[in-house]
């Protein structure tokens, strides 16, 4: 009888020791909610509002479905980044259902070689409409167009939703972006605060076109309007407008020219040149702002050109005052750092950096939804653009700020900007420092924040906008629901916060 107990109690400790070990190894596969399991990107996904399009549980796509992406561009690193989520989260939905091979869900990104290239974009979905996706998502370049194409999606019984720029088709059925009105006001104020209060502000807006251009060109100047009397936005320059802005520098300095000298073509000037020749129309000009990645780098181009030409034309003056002859000079010059090269430099000489708007060490939010996303990730969404009254600008490349705070188009910037040569300083102009604050955060900006040139960015959440417009675009196929506007968060980097763990989690190049 004991032995047959015995016998008993063995097999129940077997089978207890089995089940151990079965609910062992399921724990090992499920998530707990400890944050240690969570993945890397997790930081890029935490400011995403609501928190529903955080992640890719409960969507329960049947096999083979087709989620096509449409993006702004394949090449900048913001775009890159897009695309990095959107190909995450597709690999986190079949690792979710368990689909490989042939049974797995189907995601593709496509963008034009050419950011910001209209047509291209437009063949795209021609293309991707052709395949007959079950949800297509995409970043229109111009929120007016793709109206035909739209409507034979609708017809073809094909969903759409938005991602970063919005459209105003009225079948769109959700919108991924950042909220580009709060961030743009967050820029504007920045800026204001950063110039102490006062003076000549430039806004640069990558297009006239766009939803998100309109909304954070618009948003930019209200905060100005409503809080700093005294500040102006002097010029508001639209970039894909630039070639009549060149026309017209181009007309001016052929006013001069005598039978048979070779006129001044518009190609001869680069966008830089554009901008250099507004900033010289403003000689007190504080402080410019763009609104993206590339007009932030072209206000930066601009500043450097501007001051090194107006660097040398200040040395050539004083050269000629002290009655001195080029020759001279550079003998002079050499001399000097014969004996320069003899004593040791002071590093501690250095110029000092411009410290951020507020001087505060640490990254911020506006408008952060939960507290822990405030905690967490100090973010918030945003992502727009200018009213179509400003946008529109009848042809021309700029708006430019009269003094009775009326907006009047103006390309050349006014009558006594450098007609003789409208690419270069004007001799004895003084310039103070221009604050320079934008959008974005590209290998090059990201150097540029680092050296003081750039005061404060931006920064987006590229990431999160793919990997949520994925969650948005399988909501949409299962006919769950979708948020009219999904939040992806944004930062507020200086060089003080840069190097910061929760900053460099966000960052793209």
């Amino acid at each position: 009888m004991r032995r047959k107990l015995l016998k008993t109690a063995a097999l129940a400790l077997a089978a207890a020791l089995i089940a151990s070990a079965c609910a062992r190894d399921t724990e090992q596969n499920t998530f707990t909610g400890d944050t240690s399991e969570e993945p890397e990107y997790q930081d890029s996904l935490n400011p995403i509002i609501p928190s529903a399009y955080r992640d890719v549980r409960g969507l329960k796509l049947e096999e083979g479905t087709y989620i096509s992406i449409i993006g702004k561009s394949e090449a900048t690193a913001f775009w890159k980044a897009v695309k990095s989520g959107v190909m995450q989260a597709a690999e986190d939905l079949n690792q979710e259902l368990g689909y490989s091979g042939n049974h797995k869900i189907k995601v593709t990104y496509n963008g034009p070689a050419k950011l910001e290239d209209i047509d291209e974009q437009v063949n795209i979905l021609d293309e991707e409409l052709s395949r007959y996706p079950d949800v297509i998502g995409i970043a229109s370049i111009d929120e007016d167009a793709c109206t035909v194409q739209f409507d034979l999606a609708t017809e073809n019984g094909i969903p759409i939703i938005a991602l970063d720029s919005g459209n105003k088709y009225p079948g769109i059925q959700s919108t991924v972006k950042t909220d580009n009105q709060e961030a743009a006001r967050t820029g504007a104020y920045k800026l204001a605060d950063e110039i102490g209060g006062k003076g000549d502000v430039m806004l640069l807006v990558h297009d006239s076109k766009s939803e998100t251009a309109k909304e954070r060109a618009k948003s930019f100047q209200d905060e100005i309007a409503e809080n700093y009397p005294d500040v102006r936005v002097a010029e508001t320059v639209y970039c894909d407008q630039l070639d009549d802005l060149k026309k017209q520098m181009a007309e001016e300095q052929n006013k001069g020219l005598k039978e048979g000298e070779r006129k001044v073509e518009k190609e001869s000037f680069s966008d830089v040149d554009a901008v250099q020749f507004l900033i010289e129309q403003h000689s007190g000009l504080r402080g410019i702002f763009g609104t993206n990645d590339s007009t932030t780098m072209l206000g930066l181009h601009a500043i450097r050109q501007a001051e090194e030409e107006g660097a040398g034309s200040v040395e050539e003056e004083d050269r000629r005052e002290d009655g001195q002859k080029p020759e001279e000079s550079i003998e002079g010059e050499q001399k000097d750092n014969q004996k320069d090269v003899q004593e040791p430099r002071n590093d501690d000489s250095e110029k000092a950096v411009p410290a951020s708007a507020d001087g505060e060490q640490n990254h911020e939010t506006v408008r952060a939804g939960d507290e822990k996303n405030e905690e967490d990730s100090k973010t918030d969404g945003a992502d727009s653009g200018t009213s179509a009254e400003n946008a529109s600008g009848g042809g021309a490349s700029t708006e430019n700020a009269s003094d009775d705070g009326t907006s009047t188009e103006n390309a050349s910037g006014g009558e006594d900007g450098a007609a003789d040569n409208p690419a270069s300083v004007n001799e004895g102009t003084e310039y103070t420092e221009i604050v320079l604050m934008g959008f974005d955060v590209s290998k090059e900006q990201r150097k540029a924040l680092e050296e003081g040139e750039i005061s404060g960015l931006v920064v987006q959440n590229p990431f999160g906008i793919g990997y949520a417009s994925v969650v948005a675009a399988a909501r949409t196929v299962l006919q769950a629901g979708n948020e009219a506007q999904v939040s992806t968060g944004y930062l507020w980097v200086t060089k003080e916060n840069l190097n910061e763990e929760s900053i460099q989690k966000m960052l793209y190049e």
